[in-house]
């Protein structure tokens, strides 16, 4: 039990309120609410006042335990040892306010009782005002070491830039360089990049040859043409795709050496648009049979694409679509969405009604959502939306809204059937 749930049990079994303690100490019930909730320390003054109300020793009050051998008469060595440490802490203030405790003044038990705890409460309170000090001070020097710490990983992390671009710079083959993105055909699902490259060191007769690879497509190469300042211009079609790798190889006699331009990671993605829909029914069951009272469609347009042709940066919007609802891989139902351009703009949302009285379900059985789009651009292209699994128990459950398609399979949460 802590110093002040030991405050707390007394004042209770007192029949006292905290504000009613507080009277009789000369304290502030707020001082009291602190001494309970060891927030605070009540000053030596306070726990001998304390100890006479509650009629008990403040080594009782603090949790001192009796030694062994304190039944027997102190020599009058022993007391004026005890009075002499007991007048020492009272002058240094450790009482710190408040009337300061007589000494011991006689031989007894009682009399070395008073002392050791007198002693035992100024030693306990300078202790425990060290260790606070102690705590604020390690907290003070946590502070500081992860300030430090974090300087310090700046530092490292630009020095590291630094060097990493002064060695960049040293083994670059070249002076200059330069992408950037001219044009997307997104019906023809290919790009093209404007190129530009000027070697270190150039030597007569150099070429150049511009590349572009990327993870399902072999090397795209074409030739650059030299222009003034020894720069080298190219114009590279290749497949739209993410993670297309640009580079450029310059070609002498004695060697090629080739210098990657960049990379582009998301030029496919960018170009998609988001989508969210959702199927919301009401159902009726027997034994074995799941029979829909009402199921319907509902979709809305979350953003656009984004792609950049000749003319700068354009959005990519669907035009016409049809939501479509699969059952165990088989279209089941589909109907035109009216108004899908003016959804793609944020405004409203598509809800459509789904012809449920025809369709009886099992456990196993599996319903999918998707919409079939065309966008401004021309392109075709097909979505999930939402999707759900009658269980074993009956009922609908919804299945997880995955961000790519892939080819379809029996694999019913990674695959999709339009895609077969």
């Amino acid at each position: 039990m802590t110093l002040g749930e030991h405050i707390q049990a007394l004042r209770k079994d007192a029949g006292l309120s905290q504000e009613e303690l507080g009277e009789k100490l000369g304290v502030a019930r707020q001082s009291v609410s602190k001494w309970e909730s060891d927030t605070t320390i009540p000053e030596l003054d306070k726990l001998i006042a304390m100890s006479r109300l509650f009629g008990i020793p403040v080594g009782a009050l603090l949790g001192i335990e009796e030694s062994e051998g304190m039944d027997r008469e102190l020599t009058d060595r022993e007391l004026k040892a005890l009075e002499e440490i007991a007048r020492k802490l009272s002058e240094n203030g450790t009482s710190q306010s408040g009337p300061k405790e007589e000494p011991p003044k006689k031989k007894g038990r009682r009399g070395a009782i008073a002392a050791v705890t007198l002693i035992a409460a100024g030693i306990t309170l300078m202790l425990m005002s060290r260790i606070n000090n102690l705590e604020n001070q390690l907290g003070n020097l946590q502070y500081n070491v992860s300030n430090i710490q974090n300087t310090v990983s700046r530092e490292i992390g630009s020095i590291s830039a630094q060097v990493r671009d002064i060695l960049e710079e040293q083994n670059s083959v070249t002076a200059g360089k330069n992408y950037e993105v001219a044009d997307m055909d997104l019906l023809e699902n290919t790009v093209t990049f404007a190129l530009t490259a000027t070697p270190r060191e150039y030597k007569e007769g150099m070429t150049a040859v511009f590349s572009a690879v990327g993870p399902d497509f072999e090397a795209v190469e074409v030739p650059g043409t030299l222009r003034a300042g020894q720069t080298f211009t190219a114009e590279l079609t290749c497949p739209l795709t993410d993670d297309i790798t640009l580079s450029v190889g310059f070609v002498t006699d004695e060697a090629v050496v080739t210098q990657q331009l960049g990379v582009e990671n998301y030029l496919r993605s960018n170009t998609e648009i988001g989508f969210y829909g959702d199927l919301r029914w009401s159902v009726g069951r027997t034994e074995d049979k799941v029979f829909f009272h009402s199921l319907r469609a509902g979709i809305d347009i979350i953003s656009p694409g984004i792609y950049k042709t000749a003319q700068g940066g354009q959005e990519v919007k669907p035009m016409l679509g049809s939501l479509r609802l699969w059952r165990n891989g088989t279209l089941f139902w589909s109907q035109e969405c009216e108004g899908l351009a003016e959804l793609a703009d944020g405004h409203g949302y598509i809800d459509l009604e789904v012809p449920a009285g025809e369709l009886e379900l099992k456990a196993g059985d599996k319903m999918l959502l998707s919409l079939h789009y065309t966008d401004n651009t021309g392109r075709e292209d097909e979505v999930f939306l939402d999707g759900f699994v009658i269980g074993e128990n009956g009922e609908p459950s919804g299945m997880a809204r995955p961000i790519k398609l892939a080819p379809y399979s029996e694999d019913w949460e990674n695959h999709y059937p339009w895609e077969k």
